[in-house]
């Protein structure tokens, strides 16, 4: 015992430096009697959640007659029956049904014959009538192709024309720039030469005169040139405009003509189209209505046909039959009502091949829940075991007695010919998996002020480690730092006299 102030005031001078950051407090003391320990190893975890559930139907089917309802005149199955795809279930009295297709036959047979008789061809009126209207349409199409040629070339007139006249004026502007270009030039020389000069001196005296008028005279050229320059300037921009519009306008003409032409075509088009259908032979309004005809009874024909048909309820899929509600003698939809006012089928079929679990997930739980996890299914009354993967995960919660749940499916995989639909169930769900990693038991796994620990034994010491933690499952936790294997940690650290 007199190593223990020693490390106290050990640990006193390290928190004093601020040295060590999760510095252990009391890092030396001799574990208690009675305290068990564990040994951090390594191994597997899986993290899993357990709900309550019941077996249900990837697919239930409450099926009813198709067509109008009627006495029921035999079934073919009962509860438990294996079907296959178009299999009979049950049949009604279909008397009426056969005499509405006897009677749609004969209005078919009818109609063939008013079509039969549709054979009135056109006369040579209407045929003459028929050619003048197409030559009418070939000469609106050929007045419009020249009209339009005719645009085309003014267009191209237009154009030539209007660049010309910009060129005109272009060369204007650039011969009085010119002209100007020249006069500044003299005057800039006779400037510089008249600097030279000494207007006092005889000698300079008529020549200073001479520029002076010559630079006046030039002066006056120049100010008539950029007046010139300046109606010039006006002339081309004018010309720029009047080639604008101008070009534009015999632009419009031909798309115009591009119109009239087009609409031409199609006038011929349809101008022919209607001959040739009216010299087909028949008359078109006559065939066209005797083939409605026709066309009205057959459809009739076969809704009187699928009536029939529907007499008789056939399986639409492989499958167990479940109920069945059809009894001979009374009418087929005898068994549809149901007191709670819901609505049943005549026969209902359930898909044996599909079969799922509906659980129930608690809000605490969900949040680990994920599409493919892994689950075992227990059914309780006959101890089965059976595996599935998670199918599905309601986006909104379910509530009952103020208890929040999510439906979950699991669909279940392997053999479930002993299966039966709505026997409860208990379901295991894998949410999560660690392999081969550092674990200790839970309860060896304190947390305070936000700082994870345990309290390491070492032969007659005890140490509060910091750790680091991962996957934490309802018995063990995953140390990703702070222990060895082989170390020994203390169970239930929290109630202990041990090291703080």
């Amino acid at each position: 015992m007199k190593r223990r102030p020693l490390i106290i005031s050990a640990v006193a001078v390290a928190l004093a430096t601020g040295v060590g950051g999760l510095v252990v407090a009391n890092a030396a003391r001799p574990p208690e009697a009675g305290v068990s320990t564990a040994d951090v190893v390594r191994g597997d975890l899986s993290a899993t959640l357990t709900a309550p559930g019941n077996v249900s139907a990837g697919f239930t089917s409450q099926l009813t007659m198709r067509g109008a309802a009627g006495i029921v005149t035999k079934v073919y199955v009962a509860s438990g029956d294996q079907v296959e795809a178009g299999d009979p279930l049950v049949a009604i009295d279909d008397t009426a049904a056969r005499q509405q297709v006897d009677a749609a036959e004969a209005g078919l047979d009818a109609a063939h014959a008013a079509l039969t008789t549709a054979t009135q061809t056109r006369t040579s009126a209407e045929r003459a009538a028929d050619s003048a209207a197409v030559d009418t349409a070939e000469q609106s199409l050929r007045n419009a192709e020249r009209s339009l040629s005719a645009a085309q070339d003014n267009y191209q007139l237009v154009v030539s024309q209007q660049a010309r006249l910009v060129g005109d004026a272009q060369d204007q502007v650039t011969a009085t720039q010119t002209t100007m270009t020249a006069h500044e030039t003299q005057l800039d020389a006779a400037k510089a030469e008249l600097a030279t000069l000494d207007p006092a001196d005889p000698a300079d005296a008529a020549r200073f005169a001479e520029l002076t008028s010559q630079i006046a005279g030039l002066q006056t050229q120049l100010a008539t040139d950029q007046a010139q320059l300046d109606a010039a300037n006006a002339a081309l921009a004018q010309a720029e405009r009047t080639r604008d519009t101008a070009v534009l306008q015999a632009r419009t003409a031909v798309t115009t003509q591009e119109g009239a032409r087009d609409s031409a075509k199609k006038a011929l088009a349809q101008q022919r189209a209607t001959v040739k259908v009216a010299q087909q032979g028949p008359r078109a309004g006559t065939v066209d209505a005797a083939e409605a005809q026709v066309a009205a009874a057959e459809v009739v024909l076969d809704q009187a046909r699928t009536a029939l048909a529907a007499t008789i309820l056939h399986a639409p899929f492989d499958a167990s039959v479940s109920t069945v509600n059809a009894v001979v003698g009374q009418p087929s939809s005898a068994g549809v009502a149901a007191g709670s006012g819901a609505s049943e089928g005549v026969v209902t079929l359930v898909d044996p091949d599909a079969l799922t679990v509906a659980a129930s997930v608690a809000e605490a739980d969900a949040v680990g829940l994920a599409v493919g996890q892994p689950a075992t299914v227990v059914l309780p009354a006959s101890g089965a075991q059976l595996v599935g993967t998670v199918a599905a995960i309601d986006p909104a919660s379910t509530v009952d007695a103020n208890v929040v749940t999510y439906r979950t499916t699991i669909s279940l995989t392997g053999d479930t010919t002993a299966v039966r639909v709505g026997q409860t169930a208990t379901v295991t769900i894998t949410t999560a998996t660690a392999s081969g990693v550092l674990k200790v038991p839970s309860s060896a796994v304190l947390t305070e002020n936000g700082r994870t620990w345990v309290v390491r034994v070492d032969g007659a010491e005890q140490t509060k480690v910091p750790v680091g933690t991962g996957l934490v499952t309802a018995t063990d936790t995953e140390i990703t730092d702070g222990l060895e294997v082989g170390d020994k940690v203390v169970l239930t650290a929290g109630t202990t006299g041990g090291a703080k």
